[in-house]
């Protein structure tokens, strides 16, 4: 496999991949807890700068997911190319539940905002913090819950068929063009689908959009925590 070939057949996966329904399940209610964290929290010089930046706040939660289901899926391919290290199916196998119980809570907290806004109160707050990296001037953030979750998918399920698939590379620069485009279209994808669930989300089917993506994350994790538990197939 040529470079060229491998950079084009990395990034048509990293798209086609970060479209599965785990993943966008995830963005989906990921865009609502980083949108409240920045109406709660961030200043109004720091908005203004996000906003004269170009780059949206629910897109930067997609890229952010993006970077994050990245980093694992790199290292951990990179490893099994170079030295053989492989992780066992069994840990695979837990990281697909920690998603399935991280989805239930995240589509779980979105249902339960929907409701505590219907009684005229606010909303739930929590959030996986884990920090939030700042780049340069101009307020460039890598969001962590977004990005944790991004990484454990990268770890979980179909990114270590991605991963086994990296491994078969013939060299390690082949490998690594292969890497460089799906990562890139992985941000990319993620951030333009999440950019546009948040501008679809300032319609007036709002609330409508928002339990649709809860429930959806509820169900993606209780499926994906049955398919752990082998009581589906």
């Amino acid at each position: 496999m040529s470079l060229v070939a491998a950079f084009v057949a990395g990034g048509l996966l990293g798209a086609r991949h970060a479209l599965e329904t785990d993943h966008l399940a995830a963005v989906a209610t990921l865009v609502e807890g980083e949108e409240l964290r920045s109406s709660e929290n961030d200043s109004e010089e720091l908005r203004s700068s996000e906003t004269g930046s170009g780059i949206s706040q629910s897109g930067l939660v997609g890229a952010s997911w993006g970077v994050g289901h990245t980093l694992p899926i790199a290292a951990l391919g990179l490893a099994l190319l170079l030295f053989g290290v492989r992780l066992p199916a069994s840990i695979v196998g837990l990281f697909e539940a920690v998603v399935g119980v991280v989805l239930l809570y995240l589509g779980g907290r979105m249902l339960v905002g929907l409701r505590e806004h219907t009684h005229g109160t606010h909303p739930l707050h929590d959030h996986l913090d884990v920090g939030r990296l700042s780049l340069g001037g101009r307020h460039l953030h890598v969001h962590g819950d977004s990005a944790l979750v991004g990484a454990l998918h990268g770890v979980a399920g179909s990114g270590a068929l991605v991963v086994a698939l990296v491994s078969t590379a013939p060299d390690l620069p082949t490998a690594a063009a292969f890497l460089t485009a799906f990562g890139l279209c992985s941000v990319l994808t993620m951030a333009t689908v999440s950019a546009l669930w948040g501008r679809t989300l300032g319609t007036g089917a709002e609330r409508a959009l928002r339990g649709a993506a809860g429930l959806l994350g509820v169900a993606v994790g209780a499926l994906l925590l049955a398919e752990v538990a082998g009581l589906v197939g």
